[in-house]
């Protein structure tokens, strides 16, 4: 047989391992709307984050908007749980295209809600239409790319993050100084309606899964986490105003234990077909690693993230440019730092001392936040220590998954991928909620004391970083732990759990 007649046997070989299939001229293009939607709703997740202050003023929001975003992480957990269950009945272009339309329906929504309610309301429900382009992306890619061009196609996730998170937050806080924080919406929508019209346009109709078998969806199990985390979110987020000995805070904190508890005895029931694969856990101690180095990772990140733009916009009084530099600091490692990482795991095949150094990085540039932030604090100290974390950050959470392929059974990677995102949305909603909780805290006793209060809110802010470090250095440890000698203890081989 001729090389060209090997080369198309090949090729057609590598199609057959397609999971959605789509025509092939056609791929780039669908990829590009997916990665257009992308960008757009990541555009949305740092801009917000620029504006939160403004927001938080304009509505006289307080607490309840801090529940409110930690709500919506914990919704697109769930979110997640259908989209993944939707795609193989529906195909891409109705769950691509219905997320983008939430988002926009949301955006709009928020930029003109008549009440501190309906905007809260629309910031909770945007985490559907996020769950289903951002959870599912990297998921979508691998299904509808041969595994020959799956690298080179999941390579341009990574280098679209990476211009958001440069891009994004110096832009949003230029546009916030000069033209108002609902400027940064309009500049979003127009993305994002980009993204809707390719998505809705080049897609084709015909993207249902192949040899698609339909799973019972785990009703309970989502009822249950979405109960015990918004109780948990709720207790946390209103603790300090409400009374933690009120019977509103006591009753949300039982309701917490009590959900999760169920929530855990019932997945563990269920085995395979749990949203959560709490069995694996038992199975397998390196699953229990990763879920914890994960969350820890993920809390870090995002505590300082949040904490350092309230300190140097509420107590510092720096424009919003300004405190949007610490984030493009960061940012630049991700474009730099990942083919460096990725050199030394092509290398030597491991990634624990990765994790280990990328979560020491993290976890040093919070403890020096606390230590140095202060109202006079040098704007270029803050921008140096920032530097310190970027060489962490860019690959810290992004490594975790790595955990997954390295240190599980081949047949529970999946899984493991999935135990790892959830303790970072985790993190993201409980975690960020306590580490608030214990701000907000600190600065009530300060007021109490007589303390000024802006005075007071610092130091609540310089707590929560401090916080933060102390949970990077429990996620250098829980990588440390990683061994592959348990990579097939206890039950879990190359075989599925038994539900």
């Amino acid at each position: 047989m001729s090389t060209q007649a090997l080369n198309k046997t090949a090729i057609a070989n590598d199609d057959d391992d397609v999971i959605v299939y789509i025509d092939p001229k056609k791929r780039a293009i669908v990829t590009i709307a997916l990665l257009v939607g992308f960008f757009g709703v990541h555009f949305y997740m740092r801009a917000f984050s620029m504006c939160t202050s403004y927001i938080m003023a304009n509505w006289n929001a307080g607490e309840y908007y801090s529940a409110g975003k930690a709500l919506q992480t914990a919704i697109m957990v769930v979110a997640t749980s259908v989209s993944a269950y939707l795609i193989p009945k529906w195909g891409i272009k109705r769950i691509m295209g219905g997320s983008l339309i939430i988002i926009l329906l949301c955006d709009l929504g928020t930029l003109f809600a008549p009440s501190l309610g309906v905007f809260l309301a629309c910031v909770m429900v945007q985490g559907i239409g996020n769950a289903g382009l951002i959870s599912n992306m990297i998921s979508l890619m691998n299904k509808i790319w041969p595994p020959s061009k799956r690298a080179m196609w999941l390579s341009t996730i990574g280098i679209t993050q990476g211009i958001a998170a440069v891009l994004i937050p110096t832009l949003a806080g230029v546009m916030i100084d000069n033209w108002g924080w609902r400027s940064v919406y309009y500049l979003m929508m127009a993305i994002q309606a980009v993204g809707l019209i390719l998505t809705l346009t080049v897609t084709p109709k015909d993207t249902a899964q192949r040899n698609y078998v339909e799973k019972k969806f785990d009703v309970w199990g989502t009822i249950l986490f979405t109960l015990w985390v918004s109780c948990c979110v709720l207790a946390c987020n209103f603790g300090n105003s409400w009374g933690w000995g009120s019977a509103k805070i006591i009753t949300l904190l039982v309701v917490t234990i009590v959900g999760l508890v169920v929530f855990i005895i019932m997945e563990y029931k269920l085995g395979s077909k749990a949203i959560f694969p709490v069995k694996l856990f038992k199975d397998n101690i390196n699953c229990t690693l990763i879920f914890i180095q994960s969350f820890f990772a993920c809390a870090v990140c995002m505590g300082q993230f949040v904490f350092v733009i309230y300190y140097m916009q509420v107590v510092m009084g720096t424009t919003a440019a300004a405190s949007a530099i610490p984030f493009t600091i960061f940012s630049i490692g991700t474009l730099v730092m990942p083919t460096i990482y990725a050199m030394f795991y092509k290398k030597t095949g491991k990634c624990k001392g990765q994790l280990m150094l990328t979560m020491f990085l993290v976890s040093l540039n919070a403890f020096l936040y606390g230590l140095l932030l202060t109202p006079t604090a040098s704007i270029g100290m803050i921008y140096a220590i920032s530097a310190i974390g970027g060489l962490g950050h860019a690959c810290c959470v992004t490594i975790c998954y790595n955990a997954a392929d390295e240190y599980l059974p081949k047949s529970r990677i999946a899984d493991g991928n999935q135990v790892a995102y959830i303790a970072i949305c985790l993190a993201g909603s409980v975690g960020l909620a306590v580490m608030q909780a214990l701000a907000n805290g600190v600065a009530a006793k300060q007021i109490a004391a007589g303390v000024e209060q802006i005075t007071a809110r610092g130091a609540g802010y310089e707590t929560a970083m401090f916080a933060a470090g102390i949970c990077g250095l429990i996620g250098v440890v829980a990588s440390g732990l990683l061994s592959r000698k348990y990579k097939s203890n206890g039950a879990v081989e190359e075989t599925a759990i038994e539900a």
